[in-house]
């Protein structure tokens, strides 16, 4: 039987429906908290940062010709660019562009889904993907580990 596997996507997707239907059944709007407008610029602003660390990582993984897919077995350990700052800034910025959807969508149940989703990354996606990537490069890995956050 082959075993079922969650992808970061498809966490993603289920914290947000999971806001989402939140919101419609109990709506809690961060403008009752924040100014519209701030609520606004804030989400456009983390949506950004979200897709530029995107563009950045996967130009990354194009030059090095490894695959970006979890859980497959990379070619190279990339630890240039954004992999210089942060062991995952992919997941960091899907993290961050839920945040970015919680304030375009004026939510604060979007953003506790955001806060639920860099914990199934860090507990249940990142120790996956370490072991892989332990096994892969061993020692230099462990150095790139001492080097780099895991997060920021």
């Amino acid at each position: 039987m082959k075993e079922i596997r969650f992808t970061p996507t498809v966490l993603f997707l289920l914290t947000l429906t999971i806001g989402m239907v939140l919101t419609y059944l109990l709506p809690w709007n961060m403008t009752q908290y924040f100014d519209y407008t701030v609520v606004r610029i804030l989400g456009l602003v983390f949506l950004s940062i979200s897709f530029l660390l995107n563009i950045l990582a996967y130009r990354e993984f194009k030059k090095s010709l490894t695959p970006y897919e979890p859980f497959m077995k990379p070619k190279v350990l990339i630890q240039k660019g954004v992999f210089s700052v942060s062991r995952n800034p992919v997941y960091f910025a899907l993290v961050l562009s839920k945040c970015g959807l919680a304030f375009v969508f004026d939510s604060v149940w979007i953003l506790f889904t955001g806060v639920l989703l860099w914990g199934l990354l860090d507990s249940v996606i990142v120790p996956a993907e370490e072991r892989i990537l332990n096994s892969t490069f061993m020692q230099e890995y462990v150095n790139y580990k001492k080097m780099t956050r895991r997060w920021l």
